[in-house]
């Protein structure tokens, strides 16, 4: 009797050993489970602090690139709006019954300027580039993102097209007119290589030759001034969503 109520004895001992063993197994399990959970959201956690570090300094490349561009945009618009300003003239001055009469000196200013004067944009995309090669969605607001893309890989293209390559032959079309009708004087001032146009007086007006160097002149304002105005808002706008996403991080 005493035995078999030591064999129930030393049978209870055993589960309740295993019965503890198995407690200590699990519960190291579930410490092991617990800490591979709390290194994954660490990781998780500086992952997205690395992505949310890495879109603020590629918003803020991106913002001055945006706003360098905006100015330099500005300034060709100030310039596309003088170069009217001299096209008006010359129209009214080829209009005008009394050409005689007109001051040399102001035809020969605004002359001057249409032939000098030409029109190249070439945007900073390089901070963009960066960024469409590291992913755009690192992004994060969809909105912005997409209007990122746009305004890269649709409307600068296009404005560059259109200046540099419609415009800029029409320029070119221009300055062989001026060479058909005018003849340059070339001299060397300070090693400097200058060009002047010898204007001595203003029959030129009447030419059809003129006629058609001011039609090239109206048709490179009235196309670039639009085309100028219309990215610069873009550009603008753009500029001041990617302000707001910075102040956020602030």
């Amino acid at each position: 009797m005493i035995k078999f109520f030591r064999k129930i004895r030393q049978k209870l001992l055993v589960e309740n050993r295993f019965n503890k063993y198995l407690l200590y197994a699990i519960g190291e399990i579930i410490l092991v489970v617990i800490g591979i959970l709390i290194a994954l959201q660490i990781n998780n956690w500086n992952e997205d602090k690395n992505e949310r570090e890495f879109e603020k300094r590629m918003l803020k490349e991106l913002k001055v690139a945006l706003d360098n561009d905006i100015k330099t945009i500005e300034r060709n618009e100030n310039l596309v709006k003088s170069w009217q300003k001299s096209n008006i003239y010359l129209v009214k001055s080829m209009e005008t019954k009394k050409q005689k009469n007109l001051n040399i000196d102001s035809v020969k200013y605004h002359l001057d300027f249409i032939w000098g004067i030409g029109i190249a944009f070439v945007s900073n995309n390089g901070p963009y580039e960066a960024l469409k090669s590291s992913g755009l969605d690192k992004i994060e607001n969809n909105d912005l993102r997409q209007e990122i893309s746009k305004l890269y890989s649709f409307d600068l293209p296009a404005l560059d097209v259109w200046i540099n390559q419609i415009i800029r032959g029409s320029i070119t079309e221009k300055f062989i007119l001026f060479d058909q009708l005018f003849d340059v004087k070339i001299s060397l001032v300070d090693n400097n290589i200058e060009k002047k146009l010898i204007v001595k007086n203003v029959d030129f007006l009447s030419s059809p030759i003129f006629s058609d160097i001011i039609n090239k002149s109206v048709g490179v304002t009235d196309g670039s001034l639009p085309a100028f105005q219309n990215a610069r808002k873009k550009m603008s706008a753009l500029s001041k969503k990617i302000a707001q996403k910075l102040n956020q991080y602030d």
